[in-house]
């Protein structure tokens, strides 16, 4: 998401994030049309363009969808979707699990690698399973039906599905392959509370390179797809499209295999952090080696042309490689070199590289360093730099753990409060005093409370929304009101305001309020901070008030 929210703030135009699960037709006596619940409130005179994630389409097939999309007469973009006739943004599927399937055979000498795969008719899992099987015929191994287990997505399925190979099936693999990291979670899990080395005893790879994927017990080998690039890429395809512009049928965006200890590799943070004597052949002078080194050090943070932060990385890797050769030539001692490097790490974390990046970019930078240095006492002081470097990484590495530990941990003593304040609530002047106390620690700008008007009573969330819609609860810059004595009806409006403000650009949540299976209304809040759970538990705490 935050590669849509950026590249909308860069087109300064709004967004407006629809949450409500997977859209369910629904057709109601006296409609002709059918109803897809709160997504109803999208409509397209009010919508310039829509964005479907790939997550809208899980267990769905591709009509569906199709019908569904139908109901607008705006662009459409779909994320890994395969509609027909409406253009897909998709990680290269293929060309990934194909990798990691060839690493695993080439590299491991693997030859019973089981799959565990997405969900059929699922596009990026049939397009992932298909080339499972098309790695194995390419390198002569016998596609086994008993090796492959169908999956939904889940860390549960990943479970169920070491149990499936091992106890119904009775046989025995060298890997496992699954078509994403969250049933690999599951199936570690699963692995190691019967006593299964992983990698010892079977290897496991995934698909996606989650943030988790990297701090598990054992960290998972996966293919990395970006998915700051899918939203980039989405909103500027979408623009395009709103203006009248072709966009291509289908735009892949690139995969990286990332090696992690599960396959039976050593992290390549550490592989790389050893020359090879070929690599310490001088290659030309320093001074010459700017560009090339810069180049390196982009492709080992895994920076892709299509990334919204290419230029500063690429201007903060070039002033590192500047601050390194100044110092290298001053005979004074002098922390310029670290200072940069801390700034290189410190925005490669901003941009959610994990610390084997770090480590990849330092140990590319001293390749290239070494590799031109032919007097032994400059490259003494070459490797020290690097040293020095190493120890600042694991420094910043420790802080920042610890730092994100205190967030989180003040962010849920923030959310705490708000729950505790709206425990007792029992009328809207006490869900308005808990919203007027809390949401400004909770970095909440905007947030408005709508109940449908025309209902009699709560109805099921697959139920067409009402056309009115009355303002329960507005919270803004003007303070808290609860308009009760003077109904504020919206007949057909999706901004709680009535209109698209024109003195601001705005990025906003959309949810359906409920209780149990029932509906009553939706909650607009205009974001601030970037933290989904936050507005999680904003609407849940509302919907039970």
């Amino acid at each position: 998401m935050d590669g849509i929210l950026d590249a909308a703030a860069v087109r300064d135009t709004n967004v407006v994030v629809f949450v409500g699960g997977q859209p369910t037709a629904t057709i109601f006596p006296g409609q002709l049309k059918p109803s897809y619940g709160i997504y109803d409130l999208a409509k397209p005179d009010q919508i310039g363009g829509l964005v479907l994630s790939a997550d809208i389409g899980h267990n769905l097939d591709t009509s569906a969808i199709k019908h569904f999309c139908d109901n607008y007469s705006t662009p459409i973009i779909v994320n890994s979707l395969g509609v027909t006739g409406i253009p897909n943004i998709l990680a290269d599927n293929t060309g990934g699990m194909r990798q990691l399937l060839r690493h695993l055979i080439r590299d491991h000498h693997y030859q019973r690698i089981a799959f565990l795969r997405g969900l059929k008719g699922q596009f990026e899992a049939e397009q992932r399973f298909h080339a499972y099987k098309e790695e194995l015929k390419a390198n002569g191994i016998h596609f086994e039906e008993k090796l492959v287990v169908n999956g939904d997505l889940t860390p549960e399925s990943g479970r169920a599905a070491v149990k499936t190979l091992f106890d119904d099936r009775k046989v025995t693999v060298d890997a496992i392959v699954s078509a994403n990291d969250r049933m690999a979670f599951g199936i570690l899990e699963e692995l190691q509370s019967r006593g299964i080395q992983v990698p010892g005893d079977v290897a496991l790879a995934g698909f996606d390179d989650l943030n988790e994927s990297q701090s598990l017990g054992v960290p998972l080998t996966t293919v990395r797809q970006s998915f700051y690039s899918f939203g980039k890429q989405a909103v500027d395809s979408l623009m395009h499209m709103i203006a009248g512009e072709e966009v291509p049928p289908q735009i892949v965006v690139p995969t990286s295999l990332v090696v992690r200890w599960s396959c039976g590799c050593l992290p390549e943070s550490v592989r790389k952090a050893a020359l090879q004597p070929a690599q310490v052949a001088q290659t030309g002078r320093l001074e010459n080696k700017r560009e090339v080194a810069v180049n390196a050090m982009m492709m080992a943070a895994g920076v892709h042309i299509s990334d919204g932060h290419t230029r500063e990385l690429t201007n903060v890797f070039a002033r590192t490689w500047d601050t390194f050769l100044a110092e290298l030539q001053n005979k004074e001692d002098s922390d310029g070199f670290l200072k940069a490097i801390e700034a290189t790490i410190r925005l490669l974390e901003q941009y959610e590289k994990d610390t084997s990046t770090w480590h990849n970019v330092i140990s590319t930078l001293r390749h290239h360093a070494l590799a031109a240095i032919t007097d032994p006492a400059i490259a003494l002081r070459a490797e020290n730099m690097f040293q020095q470097a190493r120890l600042l990484a694991g420094e910043l590495s420790q802080r920042m753990q610890a730092y994100r530990r205190l967030q989180l941990e003040q962010q849920e003593e923030v959310l705490q409060g708000f729950s505790f304040s709206m425990a007792p609530a029992m009328s809207l002047k006490e869900i308005a005093d808990a919203m007027v106390t809390n949401f400004p620690a909770m970095d909440v700008q905007r947030c408005y409370v709508m109940m449908y008007s025309d209902i009699p009573h709560p109805q099921s969330p697959s139920i067409s929304p009402a056309e009115n819609y009355r303002l329960l609860v507005s919270y803004d810059e003007q303070g808290i009101k609860t308009p009760l004595d003077r109904p504020h009806l919206m007949p057909g409006h999706l901004n709680p305001e009535g209109k698209t403000p024109v003195d601001r650009r705005y990025s906003a949540i959309v949810m359906p309020l409920t209780i149990a299976d029932t509906r009553f209304g939706f909650i607009w809040i205009e974001m601030g901070q970037r933290d989904w759970e936050v507005y999680v538990r904003i609407r849940n705490l509302l919907s039970s008030a």
